[in-house]
């Protein structure tokens, strides 16, 4: 049966160059928006011809990995990681190792959308589950591409490979954020995103995939949208009830409060902060260089951090019904390299990218860390850890001075408790979770 239906947007890059989403006066009712929730994008790199493998690379590590303190024994073996997000750009089994990714379990959810003459509006058809993994190679985003790269690392065109927070975890690839170029009367529309349904079934797919594998198992969440929805909300409870970890972004609203599926209290729910010397040495890959080992000293600019809270990450909003603790923690999320396309192009490269969507992935990984060696942690035991964690290194509230792209300098500012429980590490994470296990 057609039907309209609720949207769920994609915390992904509202870029400069794609086209804006066709709308239409004869058909008020369709809302499926463009993305808005990730709001900065910039090429680092083309994609070079050469395309072989990882193999006998050098491994780099870049500044956010070096933030996380990532750099530790543990590296994610034996624990899934399902991305819910666009899909793989046709070319991942060059960007990534293919041990990594558990491509045959990977799945895709879309809808079929179509102008109706006699309705004179669009409609969508049912959900279906057929669609694949793979982002179409011109209409898709390589979103969930880099999202995966900040977790596993990726092939930097066969001249090195850069470390991921969770260099061997398996990622299973779930599309449920698609794109569409719909023809009518008036011309071409061009839809990208995500409903409700396809989300919900991502999330039950994975929930009923976990009882037949042989580690545990975390989703991650990168997207967002204005409103709550029960259908998604009963989903991640059934993940959780099936021990799945269930993790997601904030939302890059700032005081406008934070997106849903992130909001949910049971939610695992990740800001976005940047690392005040990140863009030091541009044009060289500054994006290498190395962090200091104490966050909390001071920097090239005089601040006593080196961190800044990004001044569009969302922060709870109680006149949203959302409370301060619904946001747990600070992870890096601002001009994060990997691997990506816009929508509706064929540009893809390297990119940096910016937003709540990069900060999930890190949570992800530290998720996967952590249940490497404690792989009973169910979600409330994990948000826990993770807090506790975060606890350790509380963001100063002062604000902050930094460049955020080449030649912009920002002053960022923030209140109180605007980072969650604050910037989580993955050494002390580890520390925690082994101190709660005695």
């Amino acid at each position: 049966m057609m039907k309209k239906t609720t949207v769920l947007l994609l915390l992904a890059v509202l870029t400069f160059a794609i086209v804006p989403m066709a709308r239409t006066t004869d058909a008020p009712n369709f809302n499926l928006p463009m993305d808005v929730m990730i709001y900065r994008e910039q090429l680092a790199a083309n994609f070079e011809d050469t395309m072989t493998t990882e193999n006998g690379l050098t491994e780099e590590i870049p500044f956010w990995v070096d933030m996380v303190d990532a750099e530790v024994a543990e590296d994610g073996e034996g624990v899934y990681v399902a991305v819910l997000d666009t899909g793989l750009l046709s070319m991942w089994p060059w960007l990534f190792s293919e041990a990594n990714v558990a491509w045959e379990l990977g799945k895709g959810f879309t809808h079929d959308v179509w102008w109706d003459d006699d309705l004179q509006d669009f409609w969508w058809g049912d959900l279906r589950d057929d669609r694949g993994f793979l982002t179409d190679d011109f209409m898709g985003s390589g979103h969930g591409t880099h999202v995966v790269s900040t977790i596993i690392g990726y092939n930097y065109n066969d001249l090195f490979w850069v470390r991921g927070v969770a260099p061997k975890a398996t990622i299973i690839p779930v599309l449920v954020l698609d794109a569409w170029m719909v023809p009518y009367p008036g011309g071409t529309a061009l839809f990208a995103g995500g409903t409700n349904e396809m989300v919900a079934a991502g999330i039950n797919y994975i929930a009923d995939l976990a009882e037949t594998l042989d580690g545990p198992v975390i989703i991650s969440m990168s997207l967002g949208g204005p409103y709550p929805s029960r259908l998604i909300e009963n989903a991640i409870k059934y993940a959780i009830r099936n021990d799945v970890i269930v993790v997601a972004s904030a939302g890059n609203e700032g005081y406008d409060g934070m997106g849903w599926p992130g909001a949910y209290p049971q939610v695992i729910s990740c800001a976005m902060a940047g690392w005040t010397e990140q863009w030091i040495g541009y044009p060289a890959r500054w994006w290498l260089n190395d962090v200091a080992e104490n966050l909390n000293t001071p920097d090239y600019w005089g601040n006593n951090w080196q961190l800044f809270l990004d001044y569009l990450s969302s922060r709870p909003n109680k006149d949203l019904g959302q409370k301060a603790w619904h946001l747990d923690v600070t992870t890096p999320g601002a001009a994060i390299v990997g691997p990506y396309k816009p929508y509706f192009s064929y540009a893809a490269g390297y990119y940096y990218l910016w937003g709540t969507s990069m900060a999930a992935p890190h949570t992800s990984g530290i998720a996967a860390l952590v249940l490497q060696n404690h792989p009973k942690t169910r979600q409330e035991d994990m948000e826990q850890i993770l807090k506790t964690a975060a606890a350790g290194l509380p963001m100063a509230s002062d604000g902050s001075l930094a460049l955020d792209v080449p030649g912009w300098l920002y002053y960022f500012w923030w209140y109180g408790k605007d980072w969650g429980s604050g910037f989580l590490q993955a050494d002390t994470a580890l520390f925690v979770a082994s101190d709660k296990s005695n």
